[in-house]
């Protein structure tokens, strides 16, 4: 049996994600901070997650009642960081960009995998069109906008990133649809006597 890294893994790709010279070069471009350094640091969460659920514990196991409120608080970390003045703030503010970095990871990820685990798969499939809504809602919002909504960057990359929420939304439908059909079974032909 292989054994897993532990929670140093997680908690050591979270600050390598969040701290300079790789944080300053993510946050360099709006598209680097919102579809990679702000992703990867809730993956550093559900994997932190993962570690946890690897434990015996009965208090983790005590948290699956809770599934619904900390999916809540996952989608509401989630909400507050694409708000784009909160981007503007992280980037200008030392303080603001490690709060941001912690709740990614610890109010983001980590929940969100918490919660996922006691989600059955209607649940998780209405977790998944809300995610992919979410998508294409931000990528609407920064195509359509006339202004630059965030101070620290310019049109046009409010306008790439805006494109590439589209098109990251259609490789995530895309991929919903594979799996959805992938589960189907075949249908077993009728005999004819």
């Amino acid at each position: 049996m292989a054994r897993r890294p532990g929670l140093a893994l997680p908690v050591a790709a979270a600050l390598l994600v969040a701290l300079p010279p790789l944080s300053s070069l993510l946050e360099a471009t709006m598209t680097g901070h919102m579809l990679l350094q702000i992703p990867l640091l809730v993956v550093c969460g559900w994997v932190l997650g993962n570690r946890l659920l690897d434990l015996p514990s009965a208090r983790l196991r005590a948290l699956s009642p809770l599934r619904w409120a900390l999916l809540v608080v996952a989608a509401a970390t989630l909400g507050v960081w694409m708000i784009p003045r909160l981007l503007d703030l992280a980037v200008a503010s030392a303080g603001v960009d490690l709060a941001k970095a912690l709740t990614l990871a610890l109010a983001g990820g980590l929940p969100l995998r918490l919660a996922w685990a006691g989600l059955g798969p209607v649940a998780r499939g209405i977790v998944h069109v809300e995610a992919l809504a979410s998508l294409w809602r931000l990528a609407w919002i920064y195509l359509d906008s006339p202004a630059r909504l965030c101070s620290q960057y310019g049109l046009a990359d409010q306008q790439r990133l805006g494109r590439l929420l589209l098109q990251a939304g259609a490789l995530y439908a895309l991929w919903l649809a594979w799996r959805a059909l992938a589960r189907v079974p075949a249908a077993h032909p009728t005999r004819s006597d």
